[in-house]
């Protein structure tokens, strides 16, 4: 039993290390600025804001960051039939925008 309380423990804490090392490279406020540059909202909506079919809310409590990202940069990897198209972003836009939307708990 404390064996499984243990690995337990431990992989809440290397999870949480992942989510900080995850937003650690970006910045939520620039994130925002390029999810509102990119259009996301045309068909993806947070707090109510945007194209409600596809709700961003909470997106970092349903999946990793690794997915999150797979759905930016290569959609098709996620979901063939989707319609989302594969972004293109700078380094520095891509940090940003996965900082924000891990910061969508």
């Amino acid at each position: 039993m404390k064996r499984i309380v243990l690995l337990s423990l431990a992989a809440s804490l290397i999870m949480a290390y992942a989510f900080a090392l995850g937003a650690a490279g970006g910045d939520v406020e620039k994130g925002k600025a390029v999810y509102e540059a990119q259009k996301c909202k045309m068909c993806h909506s947070i707090a109510g804001v945007g194209n409600k079919k596809s709700p961003l809310d909470g997106v970092a409590g349903k999946l990793s960051a690794e997915d999150i990202k797979k759905w930016i940069v290569d959609p098709k990897s996620m979901k063939k039939d989707t319609v989302m198209k594969a972004y293109k972003l700078s380094d520095a836009d891509l940090d940003n925008l996965m900082a924000y939307m891990l910061s969508l708990k």
